[in-house]
């Protein structure tokens, strides 16, 4: 998406235009779109740099857009619980660093879910939606080996 059109648009919308769960509430204005995030996490929403994993000319960076849920987010009443959602991008600078494309990977249907109350927030802790289950399944298990 041209970076103009994302900026008319807003980020939310431009971001999501493909998530079904963010779909279903229609086309939202830029201003409506972060009323409807604002509702939710009426303390803020920050969101924040983890590592950077490369430099120019093709930077990529782990993220991380958090809140906790203290508003409300549709019907669903928040508890102060903390919501998290984790994702990867990859950009494209000039030489003066200009950005010249952005890429970015996550899994907003997911926080969508949790923010709707369909998911609990632990489902979102450290990156899980992201990177899916990374406990090992055999620490703290009785393993049963036949020989």
């Amino acid at each position: 998406m041209d970076g103009t059109v994302a900026y008319e648009i807003g980020n939310y919308n431009a971001l999501m235009q493909n998530c079904p769960a963010y779909k279903k509430y229609g086309d939202l204005s830029f201003e409506e779109s972060h009323e409807l995030f604002r509702g939710a996490f009426t303390a803020g929403f920050p969101w924040e740099v983890l590592k950077v994993l490369s430099g120019p000319p093709f930077v990529m960076f782990t993220w991380r857009h958090w809140g906790i849920l203290d508003g409300h987010f549709q019907e669903n009443v928040g508890h102060g619980e903390q919501l998290e959602m984790y994702g990867i991008c990859r950009v494209t600078v000039n030489e003066d660093l200009k950005i010249q494309k952005i890429e970015v990977y996550y899994d907003p249907e997911t926080f969508i879910k949790a923010l709707e109350g369909k998911l609990k927030a632990s489902e979102l802790k450290a990156g899980k939606a992201l990177l899916g289950d990374v406990e090992c399944p055999f620490v703290e298990k009785e393993v049963k080996l036949r020989v």
